[in-house]
């Protein structure tokens, strides 16, 4: 008897669990109905309410979690849940579907026999309620009891994200939400604006790309959230969704480029570039695929690039940390916040872990913790480039002083003599002639060493902004040719790698030695920084500056640097402008034409000469 007792109830568990009810309560706190919800997956799409209805209580599946998830699947999911209201007054309530991403939605039993039927393939007019999430409002009378029937289908996460709450807990609820993601948009629009105005002032890409990251991803978390649909084109459905990936695709591009820049990685081991710009390639793929491939396989897609940048930007920045890059460690926690956060987010649309306002909301509390922290980055970015101005400043006022006290010494050894003997009158005018002439000399040799390359020997950046001004207007002014080179010596960081800097600085004396042997008297070589050199040509066309370039490349070519028993391979790839300048004719046009055929003979393979004109002439 005890058996059959415990078999029946076994039996009737089914039946009781779907005849429970949810009670709603007069309350300000909002109610998870999944708990008390069944689903019932329509793999075809093709049922009606009116054979859902009729279908058997033991087809219904408990959800048995805080939210209905079923990851991503196309297939349609109907979901019924059984609300009563104890009380002894009727009641007004909502149900609001925190998705606002859902293709489409359909709701029974709200409202009479009326149908809700909306989602962000439906137009917004649709909706009861001009909200960017479904908000679904019923009444209940008094005592009375009623079946709540969903039929949910997208191709995107199928997370119901459902919330009962009473009509004014709704509103109550609304006003904190809108006065939170006012101030959360307020703070991106604010560190955009601020970063945009850095960049103006200092021309530092480093706050411009900052800066398009932060806008891009605002528009990614408006769409996300739905305001997009609800305040821009809230009829444009299929521009909506295939704008969630494209989104998320747009704010990592610009992302991985802020990533490039602040890390340096151009100037660090090649394969840091090569996997930055392979991600770049494909975030502009996963653009692509948004505006033309179907849109599960573009969600994928901003999922993968989204993976492989988290897993590089933990590797790269753990190296870069290592390597005593200061950014790196407060660029390393502001990345961190940002990429657990979009975790849980993705976690959550797939249904490993419960939905709710943390998880909905995660990506904005990540990315605010990660302008925090990149602001502090930024800030102490600036508080350096302050100190070494400062230091800039010390320096000179130091070498200012130093003149001051020379010429001090020269007066007082000059009143000195004035205030002598007559008779050694002769002597003293000798020696103060003489320590004039010493210190003009060393004033001279001062003034000369500052305009020298201390390594090579050669003059630097400074003299090249002071003469290419005036040999530009000397070439005005007699309407003759002027040409300028601009020289890179290929693959020199590899010398330094593999041989060490002091090997690399024999190179560079090297390379600027068989330079200096082919220069003319009136002929400007300058090292312009690092491995580059830059030559200016008075009086010279293009096939004479075609002809020296030539000869310069031979000659680096066929001469290795012999240092320390070591035989070491130069080469140097050219670009070359040669034009008669007339007014417009600017020295910043000479410099960025000739870098610009730099770069070209460098992207061709390096070891080569190609002039601008050419290049352009072949572009078009």
């Amino acid at each position: 008897m005890t058996a059959l007792l415990r078999i029946l109830l076994l039996l009737l568990l089914p039946v009781m669990a779907q005849a429970t009810s949810l009670s709603l309560l007069a309350s300000d706190t909002r109610l998870l109905p999944g708990p008390a919800m069944h689903y019932w997956p329509d793999p075809d799409g093709l049922a009606d309410i009116h054979s859902v209805r009729q279908l058997a209580d033991s087809a219904w599946q408990p959800v048995a979690r805080r939210d209905a998830s079923f990851g991503y699947s196309k297939q349609a999911y109907w979901l019924r849940v059984t609300v009563h209201n104890p009380a002894d007054e009727p009641i007004n309530w909502v149900l609001l579907i925190g998705n606002p991403l859902l293709d489409k939605l359909d709701a029974y039993g709200l409202d009479g026999d009326r149908v809700y039927q909306a989602g962000d393939q439906r137009p917004f007019e649709q909706r009861w309620v001009d909200h960017r999430q479904l908000v679904l409002p019923f009444s209940l009378a008094a005592g009375e009891e009623r079946e709540l029937i969903v039929r949910m289908q997208t191709d995107g996460s199928a997370n119901l994200s459902a919330s009962l709450m009473s009509a004014e807990a709704f509103n109550h609820h609304e006003q904190f939400m809108l006065l939170l993601q006012g101030l959360f948009f307020g703070a991106l629009l604010a560190m955009m604006i601020y970063n945009l105005s850095i960049f103006i002032i200092t021309r530092d890409r480093n706050y411009l790309w900052y800066s398009l990251f932060v806008a891009s991803f605002s528009f990614y978390q408006f769409i996300q959230l739905g305001f997009a649909l609800q305040w821009l084109w809230p009829n444009l459905l299929a521009w909506h969704q295939m704008s969630f990936p494209f989104s998320s695709a747009l704010a990592t591009l610009f992302g991985i480029l802020f990533t490039y820049s602040i890390l340096d990685f151009k100037h660090q081991h090649p394969i840091y570039t090569w996997i930055s710009r392979s991600l770049i390639a494909s975030s502009l793929l996963v653009m692509g695929m948004a505006l033309s491939a179907p849109y599960t396989m573009a969600l994928i897609g901003s999922f993968i690039l989204l993976g492989a940048c988290a897993i590089f930007g933990v590797i790269a920045t753990s190296l870069r940390w290592r390597d005593g890059f200061q950014s790196a460690r407060l660029f390393a926690l502001g990345w961190s916040a940002l990429i657990v956060a979009s975790l849980f987010s993705v976690l959550s649309g797939v249904g490993l872990i419960a939905n709710s306002l943390l998880t909905l909301h995660a990506q904005q509390i990540g990315m605010l913790i990660e302008l925090v922290i990149f602001s502090i980055a930024l800030g102490v970015r600036i508080r350096h480039a302050q100190s070494d101005y400062q230091l800039a400043q010390v320096q000179l006022f130091a070498k200012e002083h130093q003149v001051r006290l020379e010429q001090a010494k020269s007066l007082d050894l000059q009143r000195q003599i004035n205030d002598g003997l007559e008779a050694s009158v002769q002597e003293r005018t000798a020696s103060l002639e003489q320590a004039m002439r010493e210190l003009s000399t060393a004033n001279q040799q001062l003034a000369e060493l500052s305009r020298h390359d201390n390594l090579t020997g050669l003059f630097n950046r400074q003299v090249l902004n002071q003469e290419l001004e005036r040999l530009l207007a000397q070439a005005k002014r007699s309407r003759q040719p002027i040409a300028m080179l601009m020289m890179d010596l290929d693959h020199f960081k590899q010398v330094n790698d593999q041989h060490g800097h002091l090997i690399g600085d024999a190179c560079l004396q090297h390379a600027a030695q068989r330079m200096s042997q082919r220069m003319r008297v009136n002929d400007l070589l300058v090292r312009f920084g690092g491995e580059e050199f830059v030559v200016v040509l008075c009086d010279t066309d293009l096939p004479g500056a075609m002809y020296l370039a030539e000869k310069l490349r031979n000659d680096i070519a066929t001469h290795p640097c012999e240092h320390q028993g070591l035989s070491i391979n130069l080469s140097l790839s050219i670009g070359v402008y040669a034009l008669v300048p007339d007014a417009d004719t600017s020295r910043e046009q000479l410099l960025r034409h000739a870098d610009q055929a730099l770069y070209r003979a460098k992207a061709a393979g390096r070891n080569q000469v190609i002039d601008y004109q050419a290049f352009v002439s072949g572009n078009s």
